[in-house]
């Protein structure tokens, strides 16, 4: 995924990140001139996130409904109750969803942002291009803190082990 948002950012350097609307003249130019290429790109990009989406789904899915649950009820048949592994847990479940629904919600607006007609609307675009820009640093951070959640798992199912 940074691999690919690495690729964006490098395609779309031409535009410095400004507030929405001050778009300058020259970028406007740019962003015409170049709409066929910067809309290949976008393509390229949406379909390389939606297979990244699907397996980062299924991945968290595997993570949540294959090791930390199971894990947990295990557990608690046991009358093992550990409050860190099922905080996690809540934790983990929590931002997966969240990740889902802000990914969806990125999903849209680069529909949208390829839907822009760059050519005669460079400022519309523009804008939009900074909304998904947002969009995508917010589903970055949720991969970031699915990555800790898990690495928290991790340490917390070594120290269970150290007590046992």
């Amino acid at each position: 995924m940074k691999k690919i948002f690495f690729l964006f950012v490098m395609m779309m350097g031409f535009c410095l990140v400004l507030p929405a609307g001050a778009v300058s003249e020259g970028q406007k130019t740019a962003i015409s001139e170049n709409c066929d290429k910067i809309k290949e790109t976008l393509r390229t990009v949406q379909h390389q996130d939606s297979r990244t989406r699907v397996y980062l789904g299924r991945h968290y899915e595997t993570v949540l409904s294959k090791y930390i649950t199971p894990l947990n009820v295990r557990l608690v048949e046991n009358t093992m109750i550990n409050s860190g592994l099922m905080d996690n847990q809540d934790s983990f479940s929590r931002t997966r969803n969240s990740f889902i629904i802000d990914f969806i919600e990125y999903q849209k607006g680069l529909e949208d942002l390829v839907a822009t007609d760059c050519k005669t609307e460079p400022e519309n675009f523009y804008n939009k291009l900074v909304k998904v820009r947002e969009r995508r640093n917010v589903v970055e951070s949720d991969t970031v803190v699915l990555k800790e959640l898990i690495m928290t798992q991790l340490n917390l199912v070594k120290g269970l082990r150290e007590q046992l």
